[in-house]
């Protein structure tokens, strides 16, 4: 008697068994991947977020005339050639980077009834020095440890006229 063609029923087992944990191997490493580039995403974005919250404060403080603290040292009175927001040169505006630290936000006002333009968020705490011919900054943000973590700084001479 010959053996007939086809699998038994222990083989066919065993290669379902081989397949589901192919399967659950394969589910394990597009889920590991997917969270790597979801947090790889989120840094990058944070990444640009600090980039450019520095870029405009840098901005404003490098054309100010002036520069002072105000609301006990959160916020910066700078004040700028107009030029900076209208393109007409020879007149001062004073704007404000505000601190506003109930809602833990940075906020550009130009104090001119405009609603401000936010900078940055997140920010726990946020110091401003003014040194010699410039101003340096520093912004903290609160890890969920409840533990207090530079979120980004800067130094930027202003130039005066």
């Amino acid at each position: 008697m010959g053996r007939s063609k086809g699998m038994t029923l222990v083989e066919l087992l065993i290669a379902m068994g081989l397949s589901v944990i192919i399967m659950a191997a394969t589910f394990v490493v597009v889920q590991y991947s997917s969270d790597t580039y979801e947090s790889t995403i989120q840094m990058v974005d944070e990444n640009n977020n600090t980039y450019d919250a520095s870029n405009i404060i840098n901005k404003y403080i490098r054309s100010a005339y002036f520069c002072s603290l105000t609301d006990s040292g959160k916020s910066l009175l700078v004040t700028v050639d107009s030029e900076t927001f209208t393109g007409v040169s020879g007149q001062k505006q004073t704007i404000k980077i505000a601190f506003d630290e109930d809602e833990k936000k940075l906020y550009l006002d130009r104090m001119n009834g405009e609603e401000p333009i936010l900078i940055a968020e997140n920010i726990h705490r946020i110091e401003w020095v003014i040194a010699m011919n410039g101003v340096k900054y520093s912004a903290y943000t609160m890890k969920a440890s409840g533990d207090e973590s530079l979120y980004f700084f800067g130094y930027a001479h202003k130039r005066g006229r």
